[in-house]
């Protein structure tokens, strides 16, 4: 009982801080913001905001972090429902049954239940990440270095096998990412490698500038080239001005939530499903035992109740193996981890144990900006929807201009821009022909813990990789990589067997 009390005593320690509050707020507002635009995710904000938080202390950096995540997922459903536009693809479920409850003039109720289910999923699942990752804290005391090896390769094995539809090309994309971490110095002996005599990457490409530019700078050049168009259907200044819902409208709704909250944070915990597959299979299970599932598709309360909890409860879920053993599930959750290796601390099970007060920082933002959203969450939908009207090429070329001075204030290299630059047009091309672009930035964080802890690890075998394999959790994990490797290959094979019988099909 105390591994979860003293998480949610320091987390509330923290929140004591007035400073804290408005690193939570700025944050909260931004993801709200971004959340609104299609196209623009969580990790398009974590790749505006990241430079700018290494000018701040770990706690704050974490805490706005945070706010930008849970208010990105609050705000992504509400355009979804207002205009028929989803602000991500785990929103595309609010759209087929909040949009049509808009529709019919029922915006109310399906806003109302909206920011029930978001904000309950997301207290909720606060309470589940701190009760599964303390657990998993206790690991680390077991942990050498041959384990920590087996943990890196199990997160770029996980990453590249379950993200993207070829696991060849997943692996790939990380050995890509990996390549890219060797340039620079050894990190054992301290020699420079692999710079071919050019000065400025003797010690090695800025991390933050190529993960800026693979994750963010990349999806702004592919959302350059999309076009979005929307009106406004009738009946939405009718929907921002409704009263909040009457409790016995939506009282029914409350076991779907509940539901989706436990499903969003186990299967979001899950390298590489993210939102959309908890929202998914919440949803599914919500029709089969609803007691109108025939409103299904038609604007059902039952519907909504059960994807927006799961999609904000991912949150939380993506969080666990993040923190716990610097394994991302998401490629947001890449930019976490970037964010913790600037600051000085290592991915991975120790760095709960080096670092508790992140945990905790963790903690308050989370909790933090879901109380600020409970309190002007409801009064922030016209803000939403003014957002969403903005001018779609103006939005990217202000985000791609922040990128810039972002990734240069970082070290006042303006050689840092041109690889942020460089690496943003490598992965659009890398997405245009399947690669993955959150495996080859994950390659790049952890590829230099791996290669130091596999080596560090061979030297306690005594340069044997069958010792090191004999380890039991060494071996456990290896093994595990083997089983989502195969994993990843059956689904592929099912997914081509799937699209040849579709090819089959007359017209």
């Amino acid at each position: 009982m105390n591994e979860f009390v003293q998480p949610m005593i320091g987390g509330l320690h923290i929140l004591a801080n007035p400073m804290i509050w408005v690193y939570i707020t700025i944050g909260t507002i931004i993801g709200v913001i971004v959340g609104a635009l299609p196209g623009i995710g969580t990790t398009q904000a974590y790749g505006l905001c990241l430079p700018f938080t290494f000018m701040m202390t770990p706690v704050n950096a974490i805490s706005l972090l945070m706010g930008i995540t849970v208010g990105n997922q609050f705000g992504n459903s509400i355009p979804a429902i207002l205009i028929g536009l989803p602000g991500s693809p785990s929103a595309i479920l609010t759209v087929i049954e909040g949009y049509t409850m808009q529709k019919r003039g029922e915006g109310g109720l399906a806003l109302g239940v909206t920011f029930v289910a978001s904000l309950g999923g997301q207290f909720v699942s606060i309470l589940f990440f701190v009760l599964l990752v303390v657990p998993l804290m206790q690991a680390a005391y077991i942990f050498m270095q041959p384990e920590q090896f087996a943990i890196y390769l199990f997160g770029l094995v996980a990453i590249s096998s379950i993200t993207g539809k070829n696991v060849i090309k997943g692996l790939a994309s990380a050995a890509f990412g990996v390549g890219i971490g060797l340039v620079g110095l050894d990190p054992v002996n301290l020699i420079p490698r692999f710079d071919f005599g050019f000065r400025a990457v003797r010690s090695g490409f800025e991390t933050t500038a190529v993960m800026i530019g693979l994750l963010a700078v990349s999806e702004l050049f592919r959302s350059a080239r999309q076009s979005f168009q929307w009106r406004p259907a009738t009946g939405v200044e009718a929907a921002l001005t409704t009263r909040f819902p009457a409790w016995r409208k939506w009282k029914r709704t409350l076991p779907f939530m509940l539901f989706g909250t436990i499903v969003g944070t186990l299967l979001g915990a899950v390298p590489g499903a993210g939102g959309t597959a908890p929202t998914m299979v919440s949803y599914q299970w919500a029709q089969f035992f609803s007691k109108k599932p025939e409103e299904f598709g038609h604007g059902s309360i039952d519907g909504i109740a059960a994807n927006e909890s799961a999609q904000n409860a991912s949150n939380c879920g993506e969080l666990i193996p993040t923190l716990a053993l610097g394994i991302p599930s998401s490629g947001s959750m890449v930019f976490l981890l970037g964010a913790l290796t600037v600051h000085g601390f290592i991915p991975g099970p120790m760095l709960i144990r080096q670092a508790p007060h992140l945990f905790y920082a963790t903690i308050a933002g989370l909790l933090g900006s879901t109380v600020l959203l409970a309190i002007t969450g409801w009064y922030m939908c016209s803000l939403m929807l003014k957002a969403v009207t903005i001018n779609r090429q103006s939005v990217i070329i202000f985000a791609l201009a922040t990128v810039v001075i972002g990734v240069y204030s970082t070290n006042l290299k303006v050689f840092d821009v041109f690889v942020a630059l460089a690496a943003g047009g490598i992965g659009y091309f890398m997405m245009g022909y399947g690669y993955s672009c959150a495996a080859a930035a994950l390659g790049v964080i952890l590829g230099s813990g791996l290669e130091r802890n596999l080596r560090h690890g061979l030297n306690i075998t005594d340069g044997s990789f069958l010792k090191l394999l004999a380890r039991p959790i060494t071996g456990i994990t290896v093994a595990l990589c083997l089983v989502v490797l195969g994993y990843g290959v059956y689904r592929q094979i099912q997914l081509r067997k799937k699209l040849a019988k579709m090819a089959e099909k007359p017209a």
